[in-house]
Formats: C-alpha cells, sequence, structure tokens
C-alpha cells in the first residue's frame, strides 16, 4: 500500500494521481538540497505504486523550470470510454456512471505538469497532476531564487578567499623586501660598533643605534 510522505509543511506536499489525489509526496528545500520523496505511478499515472526519493546539493542543479504536456493516448481512450459510457445511459445505469468516471480521469491523466531540473547534467522529471501547476511553478519560482542566493554567497566567499589571500602575499612581499634592505645594510657595512655591535655604515663617526663614537 502506498502512503503519503510525512511532511511538516504542506507547501511541501505534492499529490501525484488524479485518481488518488489524497496520497502524496514531498519535494523539500533547504540551504543546501533539493529533497524529493515522491510515489511513483501506473496505469496512466491514475494508481500510485513505488517511489522515488533523491537528494540533490544545491550546487549541482541548473536549468530550473516547469512543463506542461498532454498524453494524446491517454485523452483519446478516455473520450472514447467516457462516450461509450453515455451510450450505455439507456441499458445500465451503473455500467454507464463507471465508464464515464474512468473515462473522465483517463483524460484527466493525459493533462500533465512536469517539475523539471538538471543535476551535474543529468535531467531529472517528476511527473505531477494538472491540478498541481501553480505548486510546481511556486516551487520553481523558489528554488531558482534559492540558487541565486546560493551562487551569490559563493561569489562572496571566493572573492573574500582571494582578498584575503593577495593581502597575505603583500605582507610577505613587504617582510621580505624590509629583510633584503636590512641584509644589504649589514653586507655593506665596513665596520662594527665596539659597544653594541651594529653595523657602521662607511665613513660613519658615531653609531646611529647607541650613539657611541665610532673607533
Amino acid at each position: 500500500m502506498v502512503q503519503s510522505a510525512v511532511v511538516e509543511n504542506d507547501s511541501d506536499a505534492f499529490s501525484v494521481s488524479l485518481l488518488a489525489f489524497w496520497v502524496k509526496g514531498s519535494i523539500t528545500l533547504d540551504d543546501a538540497f533539493l529533497r524529493v520523496n515522491m510515489p511513483n505511478t501506473v496505469f496512466f499515472g491514475l494508481v500510485p505504486a513505488g517511489k522515488q526519493k533523491d537528494s540533490s546539493p544545491l550546487s549541482g542543479i541548473t536549468n530550473v523550470y516547469t512543463s506542461k504536456s498532454y498524453k494524446l493516448s491517454s485523452i483519446f481512450l478516455g473520450l472514447l470510454i467516457a462516450i461509450i459510457g453515455v451510450a450505455l445511459m439507456g441499458s445500465s445505469f451503473f455500467s454507464a456512471l463507471i465508464a464515464i468516471i474512468v473515462g473522465v480521469l483517463l483524460i484527466g491523466s493525459g493533462i500533465r505538469t512536469t517539475f523539471n531540473y538538471e543535476r551535474s547534467g543529468i535531467s531529472k522529471t517528476i511527473d505531477l497532476p494538472f491540478f498541481e501547476a501553480h505548486h510546481s511553478e511556486e516551487l520553481e519560482e523558489k528554488l531558482t531564487q534559492k540558487l541565486a542566493t546560493y551562487q551569490a554567497d559563493r561569489n562572496v566567499r571566493a572573492q573574500t578567499d582571494r582578498t584575503i589571500q593577495q593581502g597575505a602575499q603583500n605582507t610577505q612581499q613587504i617582510v621580505n623586501a624590509v629583510s633584503g634592505d636590512a641584509n644589504n645594510a649589514a653586507s655593506s657595512a665596513s665596520a662594527f660598533c665596539s659597544s653594541c655591535g651594529a653595523p657602521l655604515a662607511q665613513g660613519a663617526k658615531f653609531c646611529n643605534k647607541c650613539g657611541a663614537q665610532a673607533n
């Protein structure tokens, strides 16, 4: 028996079948993942059977959109059964009513809404009944906004990392330059102060560090 997925928010719940509209799955979205927990369907999308589960990181999701399609085979078959049901009204009301209901359900199942996205270049599709079209479009908009925010945050982090790295490189260059100047000064000195040992510039009469008179 197929059961509805347990969801904390009704906005995350989606019906999967026109016939068993109370059986629902969930498509949830947080700051890092898109999580899908939806029943599959059989018999022209009318009967829930099985389940599909998927967790996709936002970093790998692209090309999000909602599409609408028509399965002509389901629509024509449903129309034919409904016409047969109408023709049976005079002989068997109960049989005619069943045929008309089945025909209408088949016609409705032929009008499909599909939520689509790509994960790392692989297309993912979730088929929904036509009455979930607006709900699917809301999810599409929500996911698109979340992806834009995620991408902006990632760009800010990357820019911050580059700024920190550049700052560290500049600091190291300054340290290297100061060290190089000190080494050059030490190597160019021809004498040292007898009091503090600091290098004396050539021709200097006093130590620049302690002020002692050069010998």
